[in-house]
């Protein structure tokens, strides 16, 4: 046997007993020689030599052990020993061990699983179909590190083995660092010895010209200058697939990008039991883990809501997963929430002694990641972590213009020439970001949380988390402000949508800005460079974002961020911007208060907020004010006071304050039509709604269209009511606009009792039903409604009340607080239809 030949048929022999859990000690032992000796052989040393007896004796001996499993692998084995496969008779070839061999099954060095596979249905038949097809030769599964792709690419090569003529081939490429070793690899995994007479690269070509076979590259990500030797592969063999498996795109022609993404887990917010729970990829995955550590582990009713937040905090990626199951042996799934909540990548370590370095701890898995960038995007990957539940390419362009990159070793690397497009593209590429689904037409990206708690430290070793802290909240101050006004107009749904995306990173914005307005600190301002205080920050973020918070019905938690900001001590150096965010945020803090009918709060701070308005001088503010100060007077029935505030408010409003005069004026149409001079309250609600329209404030209209339509209930037009009321409850619907639907159906409410069609029971019922609808939504969101404060509301409630007995009220009550506002509607419209 050569030299060549005899360092292939030990590697190969290596593999065989690798796979079966043997040794060589073992071998030698069972043929009767000593281990030194078989040693000797193998190696060549002392002019050892395998006999041909021996060889034979080897393979069946590796028969007998089911380390090789089909009769192809014997025919390798007596190919590498230069010997024929008639060494063996007919007879011995029909004869057990060799007759156990199967000839039909296709060879493949993929080693066999110990854990059950678990939760890939659909990438499974996804990438089998993809790597059936004809026109497919080259597929990269990208991700995460830790997201499963080298198991996904064994398990579903092992099903197509019978599709390649020479099976399936495995190429560990994990511990290559220099892409130039990639083509030794690929060589030493088929066993091919480079001809003395060409290039290596020619032998491989050579050999697998006419092949039909798999090829998987695991672990390209650190070798990806190697991705033209695979190109030119492909070309050369047609018959030659890849499956590539890595943390980076190959980005050459004819590659198909399958993403692996992290296991199925329950949504946020989605009640869990047993059943539910137990369809995720990620809890099921969890729970086989878990019971290898503690065997009579099971999903049960109590423990599913842990475990699927247990899911939520690793991020769905099955190491992660592995990592934390084998925390069961200590922990129960509510302790082990409990200490993922804080420094997770602590908790997620301990993985097998068999697995490589890099997943014995997802922090190892990270960094292995993280290593592979170049210094600029390491640095601007961790900036990435001061965003919050994800960001805009916009606001990574504003990052980049700001935030000047430190100095680096390598004068090529510190250069600003990449764009924050590229910048994103080559992270996305690198599987350190992912790019969330969007319904609007702006592209969002985030990163895993255990990518972001990596990145947060990081940015902490640099140095950098407090002025990029800074940055973000003045940037995010700034976003806020344009969308307070953009929620006026034509775009607010555009605002809506952007402003709902972006609630993580407000609130982050806030938090900051609230500890450094404690710490009495400045801030670094996003595009002017200077410097502003936090205080200010603080107070103008709190009350730029009211009137989302109100919008989308979180009540409690926009009185929390203003009461938090109006709770900074007021300064002496506090300058005329920070005094007038303070009375901007007591302001729009009143009108929370009114909305929850907390009148006492309400006129107290917003009192406060006209003094410091009148101190300033500004009557753009002042005129919000006296707005706002009006709320609480028409709760409690001071109209000549609240008209007087209205009478103050135009007066000081220029031309350009249309929006604020068209409310004022709205309201002003309210207060006459209390007074029953309805003709006066038209003229006033048409003036509003004029401006209304050209400014498409489609809210505001649908406000509007509410308060006429209750104030047609006094006017006895309940036809003109109910069809005010209809389209109102519809626009809100569109809008989703919580406090005025709310509101927009307890008004229906009263016109359908009152109106007693089609007959005053009926109606009654209907009420009391979408009575109960309104009152479950406004509470959810916080509101309180102070329509009974008006003496005419009780008068109405006993009227419709009158008509059913106790029973019957509550039922009909109980009902419509389960009803979401599209139930609710349906059934109104259904007992119309049948009118």
């Amino acid at each position: 046997m050569k030299n060549s030949n005899r360092e292939a048929f030990k590697v190969y022999l290596h593999k065989c007993l690798h796979a079966a859990g043997r040794q060589q000690y073992q071998l030698a032992e069972e043929m009767h020689i000593g281990a030194k000796v078989l040693s000797r052989k193998l190696n060549g040393t002392n002019d050892g030599r395998l006999f041909d007896d021996e060889v034979t004796r080897i393979i069946l001996i590796l028969a007998e052990w089911r380390a090789i499993n089909t009769r192809e692998e014997a025919l390798q084995l007596l190919e590498l020993a230069q010997l024929k496969p008639d060494i063996f008779s007919d007879e011995q070839w029909k004869t057990s061990p060799l007759s156990q061999l199967e000839e039909e099954t296709p060879q493949y060095n993929l080693s066999a699983p110990r854990t059950r596979f678990v939760g890939r249905e659909v990438q499974v038949e996804h990438l089998r179909a993809l790597l059936l097809r004809d026109d497919t030769h080259l597929v990269t599964l990208f991700g995460p590190g830790g997201s499963g792709k080298t198991r996904l690419a064994q398990h579903v090569a092992k099903e197509l083995a019978g599709n390649f003529a020479q099976g399936v081939r495995f190429v560990a490429l994990a511990a290559v660092r220099d892409s130039a070793l990639v083509l030794q690899s690929i060589m030493q995994s088929l066993y091919i010895q480079p001809s003395p007479d060409s290039p290596p690269i020619q032998s491989l070509i050579t050999n697998l010209r006419h092949k039909k076979l798999l090829l998987i590259l695991d672990n390209f990500e650190q070798v990806a200058d190697a991705a033209t030797l695979v190109d030119e592969l492909l070309a050369a063999a047609p018959g030659l697939k890849a499956l590539v498996t890595s943390r980076a795109v190959l980005r050459i022609s004819g590659e198909h990008e399958f993403e692996v993404p992290p296991l199925t887990m329950p949504p946020a917010g989605v009640v869990l039991n047993k059943e539910n729970a137990a369809r995720y990829g990620a809890v099921q995955l969890f729970i086989e883990r878990a019971r290898l550590v503690k065997p009579d582990f099971a999903l049960t009713g109590e423990n599913a809501p842990f475990i699927a937040q247990i899911c939520a905090r690793v991020d769905g990626l099955p190491l992660a997963l592995e990592l934390a199951a084998a925390r069961i042996r200590l922990l129960t799934p509510q302790q082990l929430l409990e200490k993922l909540s804080g420094a997770r990548l602590d908790v997620l370590k301990g993985g097998p002694r068999d697995a490589p370095d890099r997943h014995r701890t997802l922090l190892n898995t990270i960094k292995w990641s993280y290593d592979l960038l170049s210094p600029n995007l390491q640095f601007w990957f961790a900036r990435l972590g001061v965003f919050n539940g994800g960001w805009s390419l916009d606001a990574v362009e504003a990052m980049t213009r700001v935030v000047a990159l430190p100095n680096v070793q390598h004068e090529e690397e510190s250069s600003l020439a990449e764009t924050a497009l590229d910048l994103l593209d080559q992270l996305l590429s690198n599987s350190l970001l992912v790019k969330l689904t969007t319904t609007n037409a702006l592209a969002r990206f985030t990163m895993l949380e255990t990518l972001h708690e990596y990145a947060l430290a990081r940015l902490k070793t640099h140095g950098e988390i407090e002025r990029l802290r800074d940055w973000h909240a003045c940037y995010y101050l700034d976003l806020a402000e344009e969308a307070e006004l953009g929620l006026r107009g034509a775009q607010q749904l555009t605002w809506l949508a952007r402003l709902r995306a972006e609630q993580d990173n407000f609130r982050a914005a806030l938090e900051w800005s609230l500890e450094r307005a404690d710490d009495g600190a400045g801030m670094k301002m996003s595009e002017s460079g200077g410097e502003i205080c936090a205080d200010e920050v603080a107070l103008r973020l709190a009350s730029a974002l009211r009137p989302f918070w109100e919008w989308q019905g979180y009540m409690d938690e926009g009185r929390g961020w203003l009461e938090a900001a109006v709770r900074l001590p007021c300064r002496a150096r506090a300058g005329r911007a920070t005094i007038a965010a303070r009375a901007s945020a007591l302001s729009g803090l009143a009108r929370l208060y009114c909305l929850q009918n907390d009148q006492s709060r309400c006129i107290a701070v917003v009192e406060e907020s006209i003094a410091l308005w009148r101190q300033l001088d500004d009557h753009a503010g002042l005129a919000m004010a006296l707005y706002h100060r009006s709320w609480p007077a028409i709760s409690q029935g001071d109209n000549e006071l609240a008209k007087s505030l209205f009478e103050q408010g135009l007066q000081l409003l220029s031309a350009d304050d249309a929006w604020l005069r068209a409310h004022i004026l709205f309201l002003l149409g309210d207060l006459t039509g209390f007074a029953g001079d309805f003709d006066l309250m038209r003229s006033y609600h048409n003036q509003s709604k004029g401006i209304f329209e050209r400014l498409g404030d489609r809210s505001a209209i649908a406000d509007l269209l509410k308060d006429q339509g209750g104030i047609m209930i006094l006017e006895r037009n309940l036809t003109g009511a109910i069809s005010n009321l209809v389209q109102s409850i519809e626009m809100s619907q569109k809008l989703d606009y919580k406090q005025f639907l709310g509101t927009g159906m307890g008004l229906l409410g009263f016109a359908v009792g009152i109106q007693e069609k089609p007959d005053p029971t009926t109606a009654s019922v209907q009420a009391l039903q979408l009575w109960g609808a309104s009152s479950g939504l406004l509470g959810s969101i916080g509101s309180i409604p102070w329509l009974s404060n008006f003496p005419v509301v009780p008068e109405m409630i006993v009227k419709i009340r009158s008509h059913l007995d106790e029973k019957t009220l509550k039922e009909a009550y109980r009902r419509g607080r389960l009803l979401t506002v599209e139930q609710a509607m349906a059934a109104f419209r259904a007992s119309q239809t049948a009118d």
